[in-house]
């Protein structure tokens, strides 16, 4: 390794949370090391500031297998936001919890996942983005059953289980590539993934191993969970940044842009689909605010696979579909942070308190629903734009779709709103000042993001004004007419984790009926000892009586009259043959 100070930088910013994890195992350091832990994401950021416009790689040949990490043009913008979101939920926690052991406790998880999060997002080999998926992945189960309440445990249960799958797929489908590609590079992987006899299952092992990570439909019902459960500044990074590992997976390891796969590209458009309305459809359903933003990232994490099935489809537009999805990536982890962060704060019984946050709450939720001048209209943008482009039939259906699938992420919204509206019961923590200003820094950097990504604002009012403002007047037309009906005071909700509660549903009733069978047959040998034993006390009963019948018989005086008896029987007998 060249020892440059970027290079140097560079490794700095993933070792730092660990040995801040490290010197926490010392107690008298906690209360110097707490000013510090929030901030231990601001080397990372240094990182992106300084970053030169070629990729330069830092190897390691010692670690293990060997390691490379290097700050590529897509990493850039992923670490951005990890960068951004570890630092903001790191502050808003120090002010979160009020015990110093909360803290403690709470920072050894978040370091590790931190840490985790920044090695899968430098790494360029597959080894090295594994262990930094598993570290960030383990890591973040303690900060799913952080509160220790029943709620959290069954969350953590339901994560661990599902996480442990995906780590399984993904050692197979990483063992299988590299064996074919005889490399440990991902630029080399990719393109001998399509060479491989097996690439059908490596890319079905790629897929769902990351994809439970992504929530995509079937494997998304730890989101709701585990979101609801887990602390506001651990929810906020689990949904804004550790949701995006998945993607990021997915980019790295997939053939993308190798060759088309009409079969793969159009199922995992369908999938998108699916979730995108699904997680919609699900959402509006339940009371719980949390709950609604882990529904609302599945359905936008549905839009992201829609575009990954595109570059699928269409290999020879994945060069535009990359930074397509990057940023979708970026608008949406900011927005879906600040939603969560804002959304805690709402624990106020003060009117004007609740009002000032309830309005700043707009902001992120008119730029998920692609509001004219924000970060969403420029990611649906993007997306419609690659839609026009596909290939038959998706030319023409998916722009209509995705259009819907915008008036359903504002309902969504507006529903969120509604629940946390400043009449409504206080939800969450009092707005105190360590808790409100990294929310509001959060916010203002949702409204640079068009601004730093160079957006013509004068083009966006000429040209695309009415294509993002009518589905925003639908979905109020909508909303109105939903709240004059009351039609969310008759429906009721479904309960969080959906598929997974039919599941437990249908596991209970086999479960009874097991129950059953075991009753009967323990009923059943019931019956028949009870049976035994009765027969047993009629044998008894009668061989007693057939002793006392035998004993009073064999007395001579019946002896006797049996023998007269005899003698009379058979002497009228002979009378009778000697008349004849």
């Amino acid at each position: 390794m060249t020892a440059t100070p970027f290079n140097l930088l560079l490794l700095t910013s993933v070792l730092w949370p660990l040995f801040l994890v490290l010197m926490l195992t010392f107690k008298k350091f906690h209360t110097q090391l707490l000013y510090l832990i929030p901030w231990t994401a601001l080397p990372a950021l240094v990182v992106i500031a300084v970053a030169p416009n070629t990729v330069t790689q830092v190897e390691l040949p010692w670690l293990l297998l060997g390691g490379t990490y290097a700050l590529d043009t897509t990493g850039k913008t992923f670490m951005l936001l990890a960068a951004l979101l570890w630092s903001v939920s790191g502050v808003y926690a120090r002010s979160y919890f009020n015990q110093t052991q909360k803290q403690v406790r709470f920072y050894r998880y978040f370091l590790l996942a931190m840490a985790g999060n920044f090695i899968l997002i430098l790494a360029q080999d597959p080894l090295s983005f594994y262990f930094g998926f598993a570290l960030m992945s383990f890591s973040s189960y303690g900060l799913v059953v952080f509160k220790k309440s029943a709620i959290a445990v069954r969350a953590g249960v339901v994560y661990i289980a599902l996480v442990l799958l995906g780590e399984v797929m993904l050692f197979a489908a990483l063992l299988m590539a590299t064996q074919t590609a005889e490399s440990t590079m991902f630029s080399v992987i990719r393109e001998s993934v399509i060479q491989s006899p097996n690439h059908n299952v490596i890319i079905f092992l790629t897929l769902i191993g990351f994809g439970i990570k992504v929530g995509i439909l079937g494997l998304h019902v730890w989101l709701p969970l585990a979101y609801s459960a887990a602390p506001a500044p651990a929810s906020a990074v689990l949904s804004g940044t550790m949701i995006n590992a998945g993607i990021l997976g997915w980019l790295r390891f997939l053939p993308l842009g190798e060759t088309a796969l009409p079969d793969w590209g159009t199922g995992i458009i369908i999938l998108g689909l699916a979730a995108a309305f699904y997680g919609v459809g699900i959402g509006l359903t339940q009371r719980d605010p949390k709950t609604i933003l882990a529904y609302s990232s599945i359905s936008q994490m549905g839009v992201i696979t829609i575009l990954l099935g595109l570059g699928i489809l269409a290999p020879q537009m994945w060069p535009l579909i990359l930074p397509g999805i990057a940023f979708y990536a970026l608008h949406h982890g900011l927005s879906k942070g600040a939603l969560f962060l804002g959304a805690d704060l709402c624990g106020s019984k003060q009117h004007r308190d609740r009002r000032r946050i309830w309005l700043g709450l707009w902001l992120p939720a008119l730029a998920l629903s692609g509001a004219p001048l924000t970060s969403g209209v420029i990611a649906k943008h993007l997306a419609k734009s690659y839609a026009l482009h596909s290939p038959a039939p998706w030319e023409t259906l998916l722009p209509l779709l995705l259009s819907i699938s915008a008036v359903a992420t504002a309902l969504l919204m507006a529903r969120l709103l509604y629940l946390l509206r400043p009449s409504a019961k206080p939800y969450g923590s009092i707005p105190t000042y360590g808790l409100v200003w990294p929310w509001i820094v959060l916010l203002l950097i949702i409204v640079l993001t068009p601004i730093l990504v160079g957006y013509s604002f004068e083009y966006a009012l000429n040209n695309q004004l009415f294509a993002s403002l009518w589905p925003l007047l639908l979905s109020l037309i909508i909303s109105i007419a939903v709240y004059k009906v009351r039609i969310f005071h008759i429906i009721k909700p479904i309960s969080a984790g959906d598929l997974l509660v039919v599941f437990e549903s249908t596991l209970k009733i086999l479960q009874n009926g097991v129950k059953q069978l075991n009753s009967f047959g323990k009923n059943y040998t019931t019956i028949q000892h009870q049976t035994k034993a009765r027969m047993n006390v009629i044998q008894t009963a009668f061989l007693t009586k057939i002793g006392q019948i035998e004993s009073t018989l064999v007395r001579w005086e019946f002896a006797m009259l049996f023998m007269l008896i005899i003698i009379v029987i058979v002497g009228f007998f002979a009378l009778e043959k000697i008349y004849e």
